[in-house]
């Protein structure tokens, strides 16, 4: 009986505008097209609706002591549009869209956390 062979399970990559961003710690992409189930007065679950596309980007980072590598804050109060590309083998997604939240983390003993929420549209 041979053995199954390992599989490797690489990394992504998060990049906005002309670079990656290195300090990332975490990173969620979610997706939806605003499907939604139809009813009739005579028939249940007649079929579906399409809404509109929305994605969201939500990651996390750390802060080394040259500080963050993008300034979030101004993007979110100057409500700047950019550009996210999310790499994982095989695919490349690009999400044009806009920053809309920061939080940030400064605790005892550990490094200084921030969580990023960015909203916009995958394009093909």
């Amino acid at each position: 009986m041979s053995a199954e062979p390992q599989k490797l399970y690489p990394k992504g990559w998060i990049a906005m505008g002309n670079g990656d961003l290195i300090d990332v710690t975490n990173v969620k992409v979610d997706q939806t097209n605003g499907a939604k189930q139809v009813h009739t007065l005579r028939r249940t679950g007649s079929g579906i609706t399409f809404g509109n596309e929305e994605t969201s980007v939500s990651f996390d980072a750390v802060v080394s002591e040259e500080g963050p590598e993008r300034d979030y804050l101004k993007m979110i109060k100057k409500k700047l549009i950019k550009q996210l590309r999310i790499k994982i083998p095989g695919e490349t997604m690009t999400i044009n869209g806009a920053a809309s939240a920061r939080s940030m983390e400064l605790p005892l003993d550990a490094e200084i956390k921030y969580s990023i929420t960015f909203v916009g549209h995958t394009t093909d």
